[in-house]
């Protein structure tokens, strides 16, 4: 099916966006502390460097996807490297799936156990999963842009609860911190990288991507300044979900209580597209390793032995919040050293100089 540069666009918010305004606003406050938007900004970056190299090598196979392209040009080290890649999104799916089980036990269901709400959240994502790259394009083009719309609401509705006070000395600048909020940062914006993996060259358009990046690290500053704004940038650093202790600051009239639960029946959907795009890319790696397998079949298997790893990496919560700080360490191997090994590996080779006749 034909993909357009829009839905490329949107579907590459949904991977940056989603997740990241509930996981990374206090980690990156915690470190940088006022200049966080600095440390979005500076990965913000490095993401579209890196991306630029991976659509630049993606340029060579204009019928293939990356994926495609590591199998066909070096059969048994690309491989090796895919299955590598495939333990990367094994991890990245299960610290979703447990992060937004985590999240829906605090706010919404304190009294369901952890492992009935990441059942449930397993189960939805891999139905959606199993309808395809068309399931995940049907779903940003709908929510994505009714998460936007939301995120403007918010700005708008707590325009005179910002306090920008919150947020001096404005221009002290603490270099070593905003490093740190960088390094917390990088691997969620670079999850953008997951497009031109499973989107062949034909259809995936650089621009589009680019322009994703940037207008989803936009909306998280603006999240987060908001946030910071609200609440205080000393409690945005404490609280493990501040930006839904900003939400819940919404306030349009006495009669209406509990406006928080109607922004978060908007924005559940895009979670859930998010995990199940984890899925729909493990699964597709794992069939490039073993070609034999069904990438279809496969999303249900895969989903349950994510969420058994859900709840064997993170006993709780606190472990989970903890493991953004060791996370980087890891992702930055698949995130920035493996699109430059892909870059070398995949090098156009000469052609042989044809024999002269005679």
């Amino acid at each position: 099916m034909k993909i357009t540069k829009r839905q490329i666009f949107l579907l590459g918010i949904l991977c940056i966006g989603s997740i990241s305004c509930m996981e990374t606003f206090s980690l990156v406050s915690q470190t940088a502390h006022q200049h966080a938007f600095i440390s979005y900004i500076i990965g913000g970056l490095v993401s579209l460097l890196v991306l630029w190299l991976v659509s630049l090598t993606l340029k060579r196979f204009s019928d293939r996807n990356l994926l495609q392209a590591l199998t066909v040009r070096s059969p048994a080290m690309g491989r090796v490297l895919l299955a590598l890649y495939a333990l990367f999104l094994l991890f990245v799916s299960a610290r979703d799936i447990r992060g937004v089980a985590d999240f829906t036990n605090t706010v919404l269901l304190n009294r369901t156990p952890i492992p009935i709400l990441g059942l449930m959240i397993t189960a939805t994502a891999v139905y959606i999963c199993q309808g395809g790259i068309r399931a995940f394009l049907g779903l940003s083009e709908i929510y994505i842009p009714i998460f936007m719309a939301a995120v403007a609401f918010i700005l708008l509705v707590l325009a005179r609860d910002l306090n920008p006070r919150y947020l001096v000395p404005y221009f002290s600048l603490d270099w070593l911190g905003i490093l740190k909020g960088v390094w917390c940062i990088f691997p969620y914006q670079a999850e953008i990288l997951m497009l031109p993996l499973v989107i062949s060259g034909k259809y995936y358009k650089a621009s589009a991507g680019y322009v994703s990046l940037a207008v989803g690290t936009g909306v998280l500053i603006v999240l987060l300044l908001v946030t910071q704004m609200v609440l205080g940038v000393p409690l945005t650093g404490k609280l493990i979900h501040p930006g839904y202790e900003m939400i819940r600051h919404i306030q349009i009239t006495d009669f209406i209580d509990r406006f928080d639960l109607l922004l978060m029946a908007l924005w559940y959907p895009t979670a859930l597209g998010k995990i199940a795009f984890d899925l729909y890319a493990l699964s597709y790696t794992l069939q490039m390793v073993v070609p034999k397998l069904s990438g279809r079949l496969m999303t249900a298997p895969v989903g349950a032995f994510c969420f058994a790893c859900s709840s064997w990496f993170f006993k709780n919560t606190l472990q989970q919040y903890d493991f953004n700080f060791v996370w980087p360490a890891i992702a930055i191997v698949f995130n920035l050293v493996f699109p430059i090994l892909c870059f070398a590996l995949l090098w156009p080779r000469r052609s042989r100089p044809e024999p002269k006749a005679g």
